[in-house]
């Protein structure tokens, strides 16, 4: 009973978190085209539960303060009815995801910048040469930009390919 009072209250709080969520939106958009034609600081960006990393279209700057503030939520394990976190992520740190010391699903960050593309002699495969820094989110955060290099979202979790659910995150760019 326990379980099912936690789960239940969990999505009332998402459920509410969403719906200030949306009226912050439409207040702050009331009489506008869109946010990011009135504010090109401002983008809106959905975060699939399944998907590894989400391009936010957005490139950093190193120092670049970033301000980030997401609802939704997402399953774990498709079918699993316990395993819904919101963007704080569901109460359990594992080895296998990208942040280990956070929650398990929390949205999160990195930043990655393409240094350079080589062939391998030997097998032909391309190789990259890659910087990334990752950092994590949650449902609100302000983060200074580790590095310079393209802008990606995710959730803290290595095996997506059977979750569902997605984050909607609102990036304010200084």
């Amino acid at each position: 009973m326990i379980g099912r009072y936690c789960l239940a209250t969990d999505a009332i709080a998402s459920l509410c978190m969403a719906f200030f969520f949306c009226l912050f939106l439409c207040l702050e958009t009331q009489g506008s085209e869109s946010p990011e034609t009135t504010n090109p600081a401002r983008r809106t960006v959905s975060v699939p539960g399944h998907i590894p990393w989400t391009d936010t279209g957005l490139d950093v700057v190193e120092g670049q303060t970033v301000y980030f503030r997401a609802v939704g939520s997402v399953s774990l394990q498709k079918g699993n009815p316990v395993a819904y976190c919101g963007p704080s992520g569901y109460n359990l740190q594992t080895v296998q995801q990208p942040i280990q010391k956070r929650n398990l699903g929390a949205l999160i960050g990195k930043v990655y910048l393409l240094i350079s593309v080589e062939e391998d002699p030997e097998t032909g495969e391309e190789i990259r040469n890659e910087l990334s820094q990752l950092f994590y989110i949650g449902p609100e955060n302000r983060i200074i930009m580790p590095l310079q290099g393209r802008l990606f979202l995710g959730v803290n979790e290595n095996l997506v390919q059977d979750n569902g659910g997605m984050f909607e995150v609102v990036i304010l760019q200084d």
